[in-house]
């Protein structure tokens, strides 16, 4: 077959064409799932964002693991630290999740200490939510701590799943003396 000028122009424009589009949609891909190829892009992408009154804060992992519970940081549960963001009573807190958390099933454990005492609430949330939710504190409900757990795929024996990370914040209103150790709130004691 014997092509002329003008046609071999067009199929070396189209050719060209064609690999531009491969090397272009292949780069994006690349650079798009990069952080799906190391092993720890969680710990460096989970994060929370509590906005109360005109604050913005990020909360950044208190602790998180692989999905098998190795290599975590910190690695002794006992140095994982809790960010305090206060919550004044009669405010309320927007708590907001990275897309990384709403990807997969988390626990959001929101706790009150009420005139009663202390008050803890289990949310279950669904994969594939990415979720912002609204928490008050009253002064017959006020929030004091909130967190966030996510599950590994290791589990506890008895139907139980344990959790690989958690975020979390002491949201107690400043000045507020909680019952237990000196008015503090401790972290929780994490396997």
């Amino acid at each position: 077959m014997n092509l002329n000028s003008g046609e071999k122009k067009a199929l070396a424009i189209i050719a060209a064409v064609a690999v531009a589009f491969v090397a272009v949609v292949g780069g994006s891909v690349a650079f798009l799932t990069k952080d799906s190829w190391s092993g720890d892009s969680d710990s460096e992408h989970s994060y929370l964002h509590l906005a109360v009154g005109d604050r913005l804060v990020r909360v950044d992992p208190t602790r998180m693991c692989d999905v098998f519970l190795e290599n975590c940081e910190p690695e002794d549960p006992a140095d994982a630290r809790i960010a305090r963001v206060p919550v004044p009573v009669g405010e309320s807190v927007v708590l907001s999740v990275s897309q990384d958390i709403a990807e997969w099933p988390s626990n959001l454990v929101v706790q009150y200490l009420t005139p009663n005492g202390p008050d803890g609430t289990v949310v279950p949330m669904r994969s594939n939510s990415t979720y912002t939710t609204v928490l008050h504190s009253t002064a017959e409900r006020t929030l004091i701590a909130i967190e966030v757990q996510l599950p590994s795929v290791v589990s506890a024996g008895d139907d139980t799943v344990s959790m690989r990370g958690f975020l979390a914040a002491d949201t107690s209103p400043e000045g507020l003396q909680l019952p237990g150790a000196g008015g503090e709130l401790s972290a929780p004691a994490r396997g």
